[in-house]
Order: C-alpha cells, then sequence, then structure tokens
C-alpha cells in the first residue's frame, strides 16, 4: 500500500497514468469498430487480417527510429508527437465513416497511417516510466500503468460492442479521437511540470545526456550479445507471433462466425481477455519479484500456451460458450503477468541512456512478425478457427522451450 501511496503522491506520474487511462479506455473504441468495421465491409476474415497486417508492417518497421528519436528527444515529446497524429487519423476515418464513403483500401491507408504513429509509442511509454518514478517503485508503476489499460480492456469493449449496435461505428472512432485530445493536453501540462521539476531538482532517473553514449547499431550489437536479453527477444517474438494474430482475428472471426453473435458479445469476449490480463498483472504487482526470472517464465509461457490450445478446442463446441470464456480468462491472465515481471526487470536492467533504443528492439521483437501472424491468421480463419488458435498455442509453447535456456534461467534481479 506505501507503493501506491507513494505513486498518488508523485503529481508528474499522477498526471501520465489519468492521461493515458483516458487515451487506452479510447483505444479499446478503435479495437472493436476497425475489425467490425472491415467485415461489414468485407465479410472476410483474410481481409480483417490484411488489414491488420497494413498497420503492422510501419510499426515493425519504425521501431527502431522510435527509440534513437526517444533517446535523442524525450518520451513525452514523442508521446505528444505520436498521440496528436492518431487523432488526426482516426478523426478523418471517423469522417469517413460518417459520410458513408468508407471503402476497403482507406482503411489500409490510415491503418497504415496509425502503425507509423503507433511506432514512435511503444519505446516512448517503455522509457518514460524509469524517468517518472523510483527504481524500487517500478514494479508498481508499471502494474499501475498496464492494470489500468487492462481495466479498461475489461469495461471499453462492451461500452463499445453496445455504442457500435445503438449509435454505430462512427461514434466509436469519435470517442478514440477525443481520448488522444484529451491524452494531448495532459501530456503538455506534464511536460511543464518536468521543465520547472528539472529547474529546482532532478526527478528520479530524469537526467539524460545529451548525446546518446551509443549509436543504435551499438546498442543492437550489445542486446544480441547478451544471451539473457538474447533469449528473452525470442522469447518475446514467439508469444507474440502466436498471440497477436489469433486473438485480434480470431476472436472478431469467432464471435460473428460460429457463435452467430454481434458487436456486444465481442466486447464482452474482448472484455474477458482484459480481465484476465488484470488479474495477471495484479498478480504481479503484489508478488515479491522473483530472484530468478527464469522458472517464473517457463510457468506463465506455458500457461499461455495451454490457454491458446484449449481456445481452439473450445471453438470446436460454440455451444459451450462458457469454455471459450474461460479460456479467454485464463490466456489474459498469463500475458499480463508476463508483461509487468518482463518489463520490470528489463528496465532495471537496462541503462537508461540506452533504455529508449533497448525498448525499440524489444518492441521490434515484439512486432516485427506482426504482419506474418495477422495476415497467417486471417488465411487459417479462412478455413480453420480450431486450428488457428492450436496453431498459436504450439508457437507459444516455443516460448516455454527457449525459457529453459541455461543462462535465462540462472540470470537473477
Amino acid at each position: 500500500m506505501s507503493g501506491i501511496k507513494q505513486l498518488l503522491e508523485n503529481r508528474i506520474f499522477r498526471l501520465f497514468w489519468a492521461g493515458e487511462a483516458i487515451s487506452v479506455l479510447g483505444d479499446q473504441f478503435y479495437l472493436l469498430a476497425l475489425p467490425w468495421l472491415t467485415l461489414e465491409l468485407t465479410g472476410s476474415p483474410s481481409a480483417l487480417g490484411n488489414v491488420l497486417m497494413a498497420a503492422a508492417i510501419p510499426r515493425a518497421a519504425l521501431m527502431p527510429v522510435g527509440g534513437v528519436v526517444v533517446d535523442r528527444w524525450s518520451p513525452q515529446a514523442v508521446l505528444l508527437l505520436s498521440n496528436a497524429a492518431r487523432a488526426v487519423i482516426v478523426a478523418v476515418l471517423t469522417a469517413l465513416v460518417i459520410t458513408d464513403l468508407t471503402q476497403v483500401w482507406h482503411l489500409f491507408a490510415l491503418g497504415a497511417a496509425f502503425g507509423a504513429a503507433d511506432a514512435l509509442a511503444f519505446p516512448a511509454y517503455a522509457s518514460i516510466t524509469p524517468r517518472l518514478v523510483a527504481e524500487d517503485r517500478l514494479p508498481a508503476a508499471n502494474a499501475a500503468v498496464q492494470g489500468t489499460a487492462a481495466f479498461a480492456g475489461i469495461i471499453g469493449p462492451a461500452v463499445a460492442g453496445v455504442v457500435v449496435a445503438v449509435v454505430g461505428i462512427a461514434g466509436a472512432f469519435a470517442i478514440d479521437a477525443l481520448s488522444f485530445v484529451v491524452c494531448v493536453a495532459t501530456l503538455c501540462r506534464m511536460s511543464q511540470l518536468l521543465m520547472s521539476h528539472s529547474a529546482s531538482q532532478p526527478a528520479p532517473g530524469a537526467a539524460q545526456p545529451s548525446e546518446p553514449p551509443m549509436a543504435t547499431r551499438d546498442v543492437a550489437r550489445a542486446a544480441l550479445a547478451d544471451p539473457v536479453l538474447r533469449t528473452v527477444l525470442v522469447i518475446i517474438a514467439a508469444i507474440n507471433l502466436g498471440v497477436l494474430g489469433p486473438i485480434a482475428v480470431g476472436l472478431p472471426a469467432l464471435v460473428r462466425g460460429e457463435l452467430g453473435a454481434g458487436s456486444t458479445m465481442l466486447g464482452v469476449v474482448m472484455g474477458t481477455f482484459a480481465a484476465g490480463a488484470l488479474a495477471g498483472m495484479l498478480t504481479a504487482a503484489l508478488s515479491p519479484r522473483p530472484s530468478r526470472p527464469g522458472p517464473v517464465t517457463r510457468w506463465a509461457t506455458g500457461g499461455l500456451a495451454a490457454g491458446m490450445a484449449l481456445l481452439g478446442v473450445a471453438t470446436m463446441f460454440p455451444e459451450m460458450v462458457a469454455l471459450v470464456f474461460v479460456t479467454v480468462c485464463g490466456a489474459g491472465a498469463a500475458l499480463g503477468y508476463l508483461n509487468v515481471q518482463g518489463l520490470s526487470w528489463l528496465q532495471t536492467r537496462v541503462p537508461k541512456a540506452m533504455l529508449g533504443r533497448v525498448m525499440s528492439i524489444v518492441a521490434l521483437s515484439a512486432n516485427g512478425l506482426g504482419p506474418i501472424s495477422y495476415a497467417a491468421s486471417g488465411f487459417a480463419a479462412e478455413h480453420t478457427l480450431a486450428g488457428l488458435f492450436l496453431g498459436g498455442g504450439a508457437i507459444v509453447g516455443l516460448a516455454w522451450v527457449f525459457a529453459r535456456d541455461p543462462a535465462f534461467s540462472n540470470a537473477t534481479t
């Protein structure tokens, strides 16, 4: 409780937390409305996978650029730019839907622009928290930010499903655009406070060198030369290859197809996944930090692999809707735990002057295979949803195998 109290007493972190809470809540409307709009226009899970792939390609390609920009400027400035750009993009999409002019190519073009803006955001998000709080508060801070996102993921999709059903898809996009505007306002205020704070005393971890001490190429080589970080990158890549596409493409296809339900049911299913993720994050935040992350990672990745595989089994019995909810919740819990513990460990292991670029490498590992995951998931969903989720579970199983690497298993915090 003292950790949470200290976080709440940190005005700058509190402002950042509030702005991000509003932004991630708005994101839930976009994440539900975009797949539903694509399926309405095309009726094809394959087309949905391709639209998501169009956003994933620039997101993955520009992640290293985002890391360089974060280290040379500041995370808050990069977040400000990214949120402003995404506000404009979603506003344009809202106008297209309102005027009934939306065509599939619009989704590809605007999705690609959104992915490019997203590429700046992740390394900035991962780099800003250590600059706002002390190192011993990182797990609590990460759990607070990610837990808020998970909580938004619980209530947001359900509300978004109702908004789409009652008001229409344009209403959902408009809410997301407005959330980005609010986030921009909070970031502007936070930047003012950071400037005044640094003039009197340095914030925890806030000092940054005027020039990064290592080139991005050297940072990448150093990360890949570290056997522990190298194993972490492989684990992240395997998890995201087996989870990103199956969840983003498979769940809408499952709800609209096998379950024969509408957008409200999709919101409830997505909210259940987020509820599981929140439970996993809270477990990570309230548990003592493990002295060796390796064994815990093995258990969590094994649970995630089992959850994805069981979801494949659940699609074979659509009358057993409860099984879908149980497996989705379990998979979310394992993923949420891994996110908090893994991110906190990396943030303490990597020097702050290199954090933006290392986190961009982590993000590239997480998203670099996203285009393949989305496209392959769309193709698989056209033929067999059960095979899609079972395949995702098998791929996540590779993360469990790599987590058994002796160097990673014996690494300490």
